[in-house]
């Protein structure tokens, strides 16, 4: 997908999220929290990049983390796009396709 957004102009920015994938993963357990993600994406988009007028592609935990920045912060944000997602609330379980 970034290629093809990049290729037609437009800036993509996408996190590497902190303990997924090769990235470093923290070193106390304590540290590895939804809040944390939440904090360290916030930090990162808002403080270090200052992004604005953002349309937002999400999917699986970036929709888990994104989805709560666009709540808090909407005037950041132009579009949301989310797929294979969600925002729970803790009064139901994530869906059978989102746990697949």
């Amino acid at each position: 997908m970034i290629p093809v957004l990049a290729g037609f102009g437009l800036r993509v920015v996408a996190p590497d999220l902190v303990g997924f994938g090769r990235s470093d993963k923290p070193a106390h357990q304590g540290d590895y929290s939804y809040a944390r993600h939440v904090e360290w994406l916030r930090a990162a988009l808002f403080d270090g990049l200052d992004l604005r007028d953002i349309t937002l592609v999400c999917q699986d935990w970036g929709g888990l983390l994104g989805l709560r920045l666009v709540g808090e912060h909407p005037d950041r944000f132009s579009r949301v796009a989310a797929a294979n997602t969600g925002l729970p609330t803790g009064d139901h379980p994530m869906s059978a396709a989102f746990l697949a």
